[in-house]
Order: C-alpha cells, then sequence, then structure tokens
C-alpha cells in the first residue's frame, strides 16, 4: 500500500545540521544524514522506503495511539537513557489510555491546553505524576510537531503543580549510617560507604568503573543532565576514600564485571536493585522503626516524619564539603566535585546548607571530638 512520497526533514543540532528521511509524513524514519546538504536517495535508501510503505505494522499516525507508537520507534525516543524510557513508557501509557483512539489532530486546538489543565487536576492527589505526565505529553507533541503531525503543542507552557519539599536539613547523621548498616549486607554497606565519600548519584554509584578512577581523582561524566548539559565529575580521592577503594577491589566479582560497586552476586548493581535493597535495610533498621528525620513545629508542636533517602547521603556529603571550615570551595570547586553546573551551586548550597543542616553538621563534629 502506497503512503505518498518520502519526507525528508532537516533539523539543526547543537552538534550541526541532521536531515532525516521518513517513507512518508507520519511514517518511519529510514535514514538519518548528517551535513549541510540535503541528502540524496540512492538504490537501498528507495528499497527501505518502498518496504517500510508495504509493511502492514505502521502505526496509524493520525490517531493518538498510532502516534505513540512511532515515538517510542523513532531516533528521539533511543536517544533517551534506559531509565527515563522506563519513566516516560508508564506516563505514555497514562497518556494513550486518556487519548489513544482519539484523532492526533485534536491538539490543534487550542482549547485543548484547558482539557490538558483538567486531566492534570484529576491527577492532583499525586502532583508529581500529574507534572511528569504533562512533561512527557509535551515532549511527545514536540516530537509529533517536529515531524509534521501537528501544528500546535497545547501542553507547552502547562504550570507544575508539584512544590518539591526542603530536605535541606536532612543529613544522615552518624547513628542512621551505623543503623542501616547494622542490617544491610556487604554489597549495600560498600554502595552506602561510597555515596557518603563520594557524593554520586544512585546511576553514578552504580555504573562508576575502574577506568574512571584516577591516582589522585575519580573522573566521570555525571549520568544526570543539568542544563541540558553532562558535567564531568571530579572528586578528590581522601584517605577515606582511598581505604574504600582498596577494600572495593578485593571483592569477588564475575569476569568481565568493571564496575566498582558489585551486587551480591558479584556483578553490577542495577539502580532498581539497589532501590531495592536500601529500601529493605531501611525498613528493618532500628528494629523496624526505620530511619527518619522528625521535625517538630516550633508554635503548634506538630511534628513532622520523613524518611531519609538514598539520595540524601549526596546531601551528607555536599553539607561536609560546603561546611568544611579548612576547605573554603567556591561554586566552581564544589560544580566539579558534585556533577553540578556553577549557576545551580548557589541553589544547592540554600537546599543543603541553611542554618539548621550547618548546626546538626557542626554538633555532630562536636559530639565526634568529645
Amino acid at each position: 500500500m502506497t503512503r505518498g512520497q518520502p519526507h525528508i526533514v532537516r533539523k539543526r543540532l547543537r552538534e550541526g545540521v541532521v536531515w532525516y528521511v521518513y517513507a512518508w509524513r507520519g511514517g518511519p524514519q529510514v535514514l538519518k544524514v548528517e551535513g549541510s546538504k540535503r541528502p540524496k536517495l540512492v538504490a537501498k535508501d528507495w528499497v527501505r522506503i518502498a518496504e517500510a510503505q508495504d509493511s502492514d505494522d505502521q502505526p496509524r499516525t493520525d490517531l493518538v495511539g498510532g502516534a505513540i507508537t512511532a515515538f517510542r520507534r523513532s531516533f528521539y525516543w533511543k536517544d533517551l537513557a534506559k531509565s527515563t524510557q522506563r519513566t516516560w513508557d508508564r506516563h505514555l501509557q497514562m497518556i494513550e489510555n486518556k487519548w489513544g483512539a482519539v484523532p492526533l489532530a485534536i491538539f490543534n486546538d487550542p482549547r485543548m491546553k484547558a482539557k490538558i489543565v483538567a486531566w492534570r487536576n484529576s491527577m492532583s492527589d499525586k502532583p508529581r505524576t500529574a507534572d511528569i505526565s504533562v512533561t512527557v505529553l509535551s515532549q511527545f507533541l514536540n516530537w509529533a510537531n517536529l515531524e509534521g503531525l501537528l501544528i500546535l503543542n497545547p501542553a507547552q507552557g502547562v504550570p507544575n503543580i508539584y512544590r518539591p519539599e526542603s530536605r535541606a536539613a536532612i543529613i544522615w547523621l552518624a547513628e542512621d549510617l551505623e543503623a542501616i548498616k547494622a542490617v544491610a549486607q556487604t554489597p549495600l554497606r560498600d554502595a552506602i560507604d561510597l555515596a557518603v565519600l563520594t557524593g554520586m548519584r544512585r546511576a553514578d554509584l552504580v555504573s562508576l568503573r575502574w577506568a574512571e578512577v584516577g591516582d589522585l581523582a575519580i573522573h566521570r561524566t555525571a549520568t544526570k543532565r543539568s542544563r541540558r548539559k553532562r558535567y564531568t565529575v571530579t572528586i578528590p580521592r581522601l584517605p577515606e576514600l582511598d581505604t574504600l577503594l582498596e577494600t572495593l577491589r578485593g571483592r569477588p566479582r564475575r569476569a568481565g564485571t568493571e564496575t566498582v560497586l558489585v551486587n551480591s552476586l558479584g556483578k553490577s548493581w542495577t539502580g532498581d536493585g539497589l532501590n531495592s535493597s536500601f529500601h529493605d535495610a531501611r525498613r528493618k533498621a532500628n528494629d523496624g522503626e526505620g530511619i527518619w528525620y522528625v521535625e517538630h513545629d516550633p508554635i503548634s508542636g506538630e511534628e513532622t516524619r520523613k524518611q531519609k533517602r538514598l539520595h540524601d547521603l549526596r546531601g551528607t556529603f555536599a553539607t561536609r564539603i560546603i561546611a568544611h571550615p579548612k576547605a573554603n570551595l567556591n561554586n566552581r570547586e564544589v560544580a566539579d566535585i558534585m556533577g553540578w553546573s556553577p549557576e545551580q551551586v548557589d541553589q544547592i548550597r540554600k537546599r543543603y546548607v541553611d542554618d539548621t543542616a550547618i548546626v546538626v553538621e557542626l554538633t555532630r563534629r562536636l559530639a565526634d571530638d568529645l
């Protein structure tokens, strides 16, 4: 079944001009060419186009559900990190459940913005989920716009309803670390120790390779993007970290496993696996009470309890290096160590090193010295 002429799209990226060739407008991508000149199709390209046009399994991109299927097959999708794909996939399913059977062209109606807001508000009991759903919808519609399937993106500019809680005062104290490590197996204890001494995110902890561990520092490109860039993490090898790394080199590991951390099978951790082990140990800690940050309202006396997270170990490390009386690190130096952009450091200082966090940390140090 012929679906029309091939559709060629020119896109200017940061690294240069890229041309995308589709079997037809809204059809599957068959070719990607870099360079300023419009690509000339050769015989093998026309064969791929003909095969795609004759295929019966191509999604109907005039419907939302079919366009989502095409989105999942696109190079845009393949360029996303696996963890991002897993997250977005759940939200794409929610979008498909809501609008999958209707024409994609409904999003060309400006009045759809109000309907998207209403959909977001229907999930207000889970504001983080609501915001991510709208973000994924906006990225999908933006892709459809670039593919020539849509003119408008009414999901763009819909404000978030989630307000992240301040966790600046939440750091892991010595007794917290002792409590969780008492019920954790050796691989999890190793991961916790590495987090405390490097401040790395979960994704970087599980994927750090020995090749990235230098004689004086750890050099790694951060997994998470900051302002659409990946920053190089430079973590100095202090004596405590040197001792830990020496221990980790001796852990039993499967042949070919190059990551610094390994699980109980001697294989590289997955992010979900580390999360699962951490949550299980936290639940068992302190005789099943868990590990909590407890805050009391100074006026009402009302108590607020927040479970301490794996990511809060990053705050512990940040607090230590920023508030260290001898280090006196500037924004660039902190950014190099933490893998943040320098512009973020001022915000992160406020988030992790407010007056309360500094007092807590100084109190801990004083207690250790007594």
